[in-house]
């Protein structure tokens, strides 16, 4: 028998649950735009602090990361819908990015990254009679 202090699908508690160190992977929600010159990619990172993110570029992998820790607070937990855990989304890019100009900003939990899209490079061959 369980100790449930509230027993609804995704949102129950237990004792046994709130003395255990648990690490949850959590998907950021994201949006994507692009136009012309640029990806865009709003990430969603609710409790994470700057010096917790991370954006990683391997090959065509754009791997977003961070992490959130349970607030100090006194008492019992009784009921919680605060995601806890670490935060981690992988994407395949399908278009060929200039990697030295992405920029990213962390502000009021949400990260903004600007990905510039590689310009195709046009040479124009001369073509000669023999």
């Amino acid at each position: 028998m369980t100790n449930a202090v509230l027993n609804e699908k995704n949102h129950s508690v237990t004792s046994e649950e709130t003395k255990k160190e648990r690490v949850r992977i959590l998907a950021p929600r994201v949006d994507i735009y692009s136009d012309e010159e640029n990806i865009y990619l709003l990430a969603d990172l609710p409790g994470v602090e700057e010096k917790d993110v991370q954006v990683q570029l391997e090959k065509d992998q754009l791997i977003i990361s961070g992490k959130t820790s349970n607030k100090d607070i006194q008492g019992e937990l009784r009921y919680s819908e605060f995601r806890t855990g670490e935060y981690k989304r992988t994407f395949t890019l399908t278009e060929s990015v200039e990697e030295d100009r992405i920029s990213a900003v962390y502000k009021n939990g949400v990260l903004n990254l600007t990905l510039p899209k590689r310009k195709p490079l046009t040479k124009k061959i001369e073509v000669r009679s023999e």
